[in-house]
């Protein structure tokens, strides 16, 4: 059984180019997910500093009621000092006085720190908004240039497959059923281009009985692997 060894070149060039395009179907998807996954982990970014942000103002604002509770306490018993009955007594005020003013400039410097770390968190809200921004931005270029880069492979992918079983029809009949049995399992390595010397798909050195056939344009199979040779454009048969 003879074979048109540029047809087979043709056929395998077909089934190359829908792997190609499968990988680049596949790859588009996971690129958009990739995109997906980046926005979100901006946005659980954003949330956490928008909630980091509203923990340090409420417990910020909760320590300045507390100061100002403290300083009127302060306030108050500086004016009970004049009423005071006895030294003891102003003594011990005054003792008070002076611990909870020690104790009101430590609160002080807790609210300070905190107000200055509310800052620091805000400068992270923004930043975090502005990546959520952009990664939301991405995501969506991504997302449309994904669809329309599939809309346009799902096209070029229907025109090659029928083009690619029109010229399947061309194969000899004695060969169709083990062709198309071998491209079903295994696509683009159902064919595979030697130089007469080794298969260009598992690499097994071709017998001398095989390289003969190939020479006469006889349809001839890799003993490994499986696959339909074709010689090498240059290297011709009879």
């Amino acid at each position: 059984m003879s074979v048109d060894f540029s047809l087979l070149r043709t056929l395998h060039r077909m089934h190359r180019q829908l792997a190609d395009i499968d990988e680049r179907m596949r790859k588009g998807p996971l690129q958009a997910k990739i995109a997906q996954n980046n926005q979100v982990t901006f946005q659980t970014a954003l949330d956490q500093a928008v909630e980091s942000s509203k923990t340090n103002r409420m417990a910020a604002d909760a320590r300045q009621l507390q100061l100002g509770e403290r300083e009127a306490k302060v306030e108050n018993m500086k004016g009970q000092l004049n009423a005071a009955d006895s030294n003891k007594e102003f003594q011990l005020l005054k003792d008070r006085i002076a611990a909870d003013e020690q104790a009101n400039s430590v609160l002080a410097d807790e609210i300070f720190e905190m107000l200055e770390k509310q800052d620091v968190i805000e400068v992270e809200v923004a930043t975090a908004k502005e990546n959520v921004a952009k990664a939301t931005a991405e995501t969506e270029r991504i997302i449309n240039k994904v669809r329309n880069e599939l809309k346009a492979l799902k096209e070029e992918r229907a025109r090659i497959e029928g083009e690619l079983k029109e010229s399947e029809k061309n194969l000899p009949q004695d060969v169709q059923e083990r062709y198309f049995r071998r491209a079903a399992a295994k696509k683009e390595d159902a064919l595979s281009e030697t130089d007469s010397r080794t298969c260009g798909n598992c690499h097994q050195t071709l017998t001398a009985q095989i390289v003969s056939q190939l020479m006469l344009s006889h349809a001839v199979f890799c003993q490994g692997c499986g696959a339909l040779f074709y010689l090498k454009e240059g290297v011709t048969g009879r």
